[in-house]
C-alpha cells in the first residue's frame, strides 16, 4: 500500500513539472514583484514545499487577479495536496480568465473524471453526479474530450435515474445519443441508452415518448450486454400500450349515455385496436417466463376483448406458475368473474335480438 502512495504521489508530482511548462504560450505578468514571487514559487515547488508556494501564489493573484497561469498552477498544487474542490475552484478561474487555455481544461476535466470514479467507488452518487454535471456543462466539451463526454454523459444517465430523476435522466441519455457516430463507436451502450430512455418516459407516465425508444432497442441487434434486458423492454413496452387501453376502457365505463351491451363491445373494440398488447407481452412470457406481472395483464387484455377462453387459460396458467404469489386469493377469485361476464354479455344480446 505504501509503494502505491508513493507511486501516486510521484505522478501527481511529475504531472505537476510537465504541465507548468505550458504556462509559457503566457505573456509574463506585468508586476515585477509578482515575477519575482513566480520565481520564488517555482523554486518552493522544486523544493516540495508546496505550502510556502501557494502562499506565494495567493499572493501574485492578488496582484495579477487576470493572470490565468497563476490560478492554473494554484490548483496544480492544491491537486498534490489532495484539496480537490479548491483544486477545481481555481481550474475554473483560470479558465474564466482564458477558456482556450488547453491544457488547464484537459487537468480540470481530467481530475474531475478521478473525482467521479472515487465517488462511485465509495458510492456516493451525489457526489459523482455532481463532479459529472461540471464536466458536461464544460464549455466546448464535445469538440475537446468526445471520448470523456460519451462516457459521463452515459453516467450520468444512469446515475439520475437510480435517483429517481427522470428528467434528468433523459437529458442525459438523450445527449449520449446525440453524440456523432455513436452507434458506431458504442453499440452496445447506445442501445441501452435507448431503453433508459423508454424506462425514464414510462416511470414518467409518458407512454408515447417511450414507446419509440423501447421499439428501437427491441428491433436493434443484440448482444451479451443487451439481451438480458429484451423480456423487460417488451414487457414495458406491453404495459405501456396496456395502460393506454386501461384508460380507454375507464372513459367507456364512465360514459352514462350507452347501455351494458354498448359499453362492452366498445371495450372489445378498443382492446382489440391495442395491437401492441398482445405480442409483446407474449414475447416478453417467453423469454422470461416468471414475469408474473406480464400473465395478469395479458388475461385482463383477453378479458377486455371477450377471448374469454384465452383470459381463462392465462389465469388457470398463472395459478399453476405462483402457487405462492401474495395476489393468489384474487387469481382464484376472478376465474368466476370470466364465466358470470360471459354469460352477462350472452344475455345481452339474447335481449337484444328479442326487441
Amino acid at each position: 500500500m505504501k509503494r502505491k502512495m508513493i507511486s501516486l504521489v510521484l505522478t501527481l508530482c511529475l504531472g505537476l513539472t510537465l504541465t507548468l511548462g505550458a504556462v509559457d504560450e503566457f505573456a509574463k505578468p506585468q508586476s515585477k514583484d509578482a515575477l519575482k514571487k513566480m520565481k520564488k514559487a517555482d523554486k518552493a515547488i522544486k523544493d516540495k514545499d508546496y505550502d510556502a508556494a501557494l502562499a506565494l501564489y495567493s499572493e501574485i493573484v492578488q496582484l495579477e487577479p487576470n493572470y490565468a497561469p497563476a490560478y492554473f498552477t494554484t490548483a496544480q498544487i492544491l491537486r498534490i495536496k489532495e484539496a480537490f474542490d479548491l483544486a477545481l475552484t481555481n481550474y475554473e478561474k483560470a479558465l474564466a480568465i482564458s477558456p482556450d487555455f488547453a491544457v488547464a481544461l484537459n487537468e480540470y476535466v481530467r481530475t474531475l473524471m478521478s473525482l467521479s470514479r472515487k465517488a462511485i467507488d465509495a458510492q456516493d452518487l451525489q457526489k459523482a453526479a455532481f463532479y459529472d454535471e461540471k464536466i458536461l456543462n464544460t464549455k466546448n466539451i464535445e469538440t475537446t474530450h468526445p471520448q470523456e463526454l460519451q462516457q459521463i454523459a452515459y453516467q450520468m444517465g444512469s446515475i439520475r435515474y437510480t435517483q429517481n430523476e427522470f428528467d434528468k435522466s433523459i437529458v442525459a441519455f438523450q445527449r449520449f445519443l446525440a453524440i456523432p457516430e455513436i452507434e458506431k463507436k458504442a453499440p452496445s451502450n447506445c442501445a441501452l441508452a435507448n431503453y433508459m430512455l423508454g424506462m425514464n418516459f414510462s416511470r414518467l407516465d409518458q407512454p408515447v415518448q417511450a414507446n419509440p425508444y423501447l421499439e428501437k432497442f427491441i428491433s436493434g441487434p443484440q448482444d451479451a450486454m443487451t439481451t438480458p434486458w429484451l423480456p423487460l423492454a417488451y414487457f414495458l413496452l406491453a404495459n405501456n400500450h396496456y395502460l393506454t387501453l386501461d384508460k380507454q376502457v375507464i372513459k367507456i365505463k364512465e360514459d352514462k349515455t350507452i347501455d351494458a351491451l354498448t359499453m362492452f363491445n366498445r371495450i372489445a373494440d378498443a382492446a382489440k385496436a391495442s395491437t401492441g398488447v398482445q405480442p409483446n407481452f407474449a414475447k416478453a412470457i417467453e423469454l422470461k417466463p416468471d414475469l408474473e406481472d406480464a400473465y395478469v395483464m395479458l388475461g385482463n387484455y383477453y378479458f377486455f376483448c371477450q377471448d374469454f377462453d384465452n383470459a381463462q387459460a392465462i389465469y388457470n396458467d398463472l395459478i399453476a406458475k405462483f402457487p405462492a404469489s401474495l395476489a393468489m386469493a384474487n387469481y382464484k377469485a376472478f376465474l368466476p368473474s370470466i364465466d358470470k361476464e360471459r354469460e352477462a354479455i350472452k344475455t345481452l344480446k339474447a335481449k337484444k335480438k328479442t326487441k
